[in-house]
């Protein structure tokens, strides 16, 4: 190998890798590449390049504390650095030893948080680095602060910026938006199509498994549903929503117009605010009964009908107004809460113990959206199998009675999963972003999400070392379908767009950024 001025220790990068840092060195970038095919490895190419030219330090930004610890381990094992030479910077530490940090290390890990606070404190000056690295770039749009580190960055040295993704969104405002922000000059983008990457790539078998919904979810649903839509009546009748269709989004978007319009002298819509509430919560219901299973929804409606807040009091008085709410009540009762069939439960699980006795050793990650359905799903799991040995997987942030994972309680997880204590990972969406959760087999969609950059995620989870599976569970006739079409829609629209981007880039030598400016 030619000398490019970098030493990473124990790896020796793939030719796309090596091809990649020779187009992007020293000019503002963004590396989009499949997920699992060593983004951070050209990322430690370039740091180990900018310290060894003395050009300045490095920061290297992740969005969140597991990522960020995730590649502070990584950093320092690659380029061989000290403690001395490199740290990791949180807001639990206090200022005055983040400072002392700050100045004496050679490369900074951290979130944008941290960053961008301690910029504006002055604790430290941005002027000193050479190289930021964005981790998940695509989070640079709107107020988030990779936008405002990057915009001090530039003021102060102009580059290198480097900027990485696997999924850099449906959309090209958004696209626009990022390279505006970071100044980018070059975007290097690599698929699994691309000869020199795609002997790297593994295959990923994808299962859709259309479910029938069980009977009495299919009753309490359709009363559930009269009564959202009467409340949307009475909110079209109010003449605040003018269209026919409106979705949760319209109503929490209307929430904050009409709150703000009411404390500024418009008094008379605080009587319609509860409306929008009761429509919010009942429709979060009627998910949490259509895509989750009943028991989510009847602890979330449990709970709604005896808190003691004055808003869902009121969103419960609201209810009982409805005809439809004592035959509601009469079917919720009938229900024996331990016999309704959860047909997601046990599919996923029939899933799980086929892959094991095909493979003992086999690893799963099953993804929730919900933080209480991955505390059924991992009960479930541990009541009615031998085979799968489960363990919850969750942010570090508590809600209500639900505490949060530690760092190092996270970290334990990801290790005794590697090991094999645990063979099957019932995770929330902390574990779809960048985390470095061993090699898996088989990853579980316990429901589709709309998101595309969500849904390459949680599919980049398998593959990686060998083929894998990817299980996607639905209900028929629900929410889930919309939500699948939806994301397959915008990874579609997110496939022209590259290639569009790539043919932009071909037709101009010049700069990317000149093409969107």
């Amino acid at each position: 190998m030619e000398d490019l001025n970098f030493h990473l220790e124990g790896m020796e990068p793939r030719e796309y890798q090596i091809n990649i840092f020779r187009e992007i060195w020293l000019k503002n970038s963004i590396v989009v590449l499949p997920t699992g095919l060593g983004k951070t490895v050209i990322a430690a190419m370039a740091a180990s390049r900018i310290l060894r030219e003395n050009r300045g330090k490095v920061m290297f930004l992740a969005p969140t504390k597991p990522l960020v610890d995730q590649h502070f381990s990584t950093m320092k094992k690659l380029l061989l650095l000290s403690d001395k030479e490199i740290c990791l910077l949180t807001g639990d530490i206090d200022a005055a030893s983040r400072e002392e940090l700050w100045l004496r290390s050679s490369v900074v890990v951290c979130t944008p948080q941290v960053a961008w606070n301690d910029l504006r404190r002055e604790i430290y000056g941005i002027e000193k680095f050479g190289l930021i690295i964005f981790d998940e770039v695509h989070r640079a749009v709107g107020n988030y602060q990779y936008v405002e580190v990057a915009q001090k960055f530039l003021e102060a040295r102009k580059r290198m910026i480097l900027g990485l993704t696997a999924s850099p969104g449906s959309s090209m405002d958004k696209l626009t938006e990022i390279t505006k922000a970071l100044g980018i000059e070059k975007v290097k983008i690599k698929t699994e199509d691309d000869p020199d990457v795609r002997k790297y790539i593994n295959e990923v078998k994808i299962n859709i498994t259309r479910i029938k919904q069980p009977d009495d979810v299919r009753e309490i649903y359709a009363v559930l549903k009269q009564i959202y839509l009467e409340i949307l009546d009475r909110l079209k009748k109010s003449g605040i929503f003018q269209a026919s269709g409106i979705s949760r989004k319209n109503l929490i978007e209307a929430s904050r117009e009409i709150s703000d319009r009411a404390r500024n002298g418009e008094s008379k819509l605080f009587s319609i605010i509860p409306y929008i509430t009761a429509a919010i919560r009942i429709d979060y219901a009627a998910e949490y009964l259509e895509s989750q299973g009943y028991l989510i929804f009847y602890n979330y409606f449990n709970e709604m009908l005896h808190s003691e807040e004055k808003s869902m009091r009121r969103t419960v008085s609201i209810i009982e107004k409805s005809e439809h709410y004592k035959v509601l009540l009469r079917l919720i009762d009938t229900c024996d809460i331990q016999k309704v069939e959860n047909p997601k439960c046990s599919i996923a699980l029939r899933i799980c113990e086929e892959a094991i006795r095909k493979n003992k050793d086999s690893r799963i990650i099953i993804f929730t959206h919900y933080r209480k359905t991955s505390e059924i799903v991992t009960a479930y799991f541990t009541e009615h199998s031998s085979l799968v040995r489960p363990v919850r997987f969750v942010g570090q942030a508590s809600h209500d009675s639900d505490i949060g994972l530690s760092r190092s309680e996270q970290h334990k997880i990801i290790e005794q999963f590697r090991e094999g204590i645990y063979n099957v990972l019932v995770a929330t969406s902390v574990a779809e972003e960048g985390l470095d959760i061993p090699a898996t087999d088989v990853v579980i969609f316990y429901e589709p999400v709309p998101s595309d950059i969500r849904t390459i995620q949680r599919r980049g989870r398998t593959g990686r070392a060998h083929a894998g599976e990817v299980h996607i569970l639905t209900y028929e006739g629900s929410r889930d379908i919309g939500y699948l079409f939806s994301a397959r829609r915008k990874e579609n629209q997110m496939k022209k767009n590259i290639s569009r981007l790539r043919d932009e880039v071909k037709k101009t030598p010049s700069t990317l950024y000149d093409y969107f400016n």
